[in-house]
């Protein structure tokens, strides 16, 4: 199905409801797949800094619900118990991306993460 970005017109994937029919017409398929030879969740983040310096992480996953469900369960367990070396929380009140949280909040967060990846490489 990955491939269907390239066949498709941008209008037609731009269409929620009949994208929302693809989902729900090829699930079963997906799902008989999945039972046959596994379901294995992957993603690769490449990222640059300021210096030019790149970080890939890669990491894969048994199961995309477990996965989404610990990387929300991390940040959660953060925000409630994190504390920096001063004591202050390493999450403060408001809306943050990711490369804005303080590096110890971050490395929390990751380690927790990290649990029962199949893949992890950095």
């Amino acid at each position: 199905f990955g491939g269907l970005k390239a066949a498709l017109p941008t209008s037609l994937l731009m269409d929620r409801g009949k994208m929302q029919g693809l989902a729900i017409f090829s699930m079963p398929i997906i799902r008989a797949v999945d039972a046959l030879v596994g379901g294995t969740n992957a993603m690769r983040v490449d990222a640059w800094g300021k210096d030019g310096t790149k970080v890939t992480l890669r990491c894969a996953h048994k199961d995309l619900e477990d996965c989404v469900g610990q990387a929300t369960a991390a940040f959660g367990m953060e925000l409630l118990r994190g504390k920096g070396a001063t004591g202050d929380p390493t999450i403060g009140p408001g809306v943050w991306y990711p490369a804005e949280l303080q590096a110890d909040a971050r490395s929390n967060i990751l380690a927790v993460a990290r649990q029962k990846t199949l893949v992890w490489e950095v």
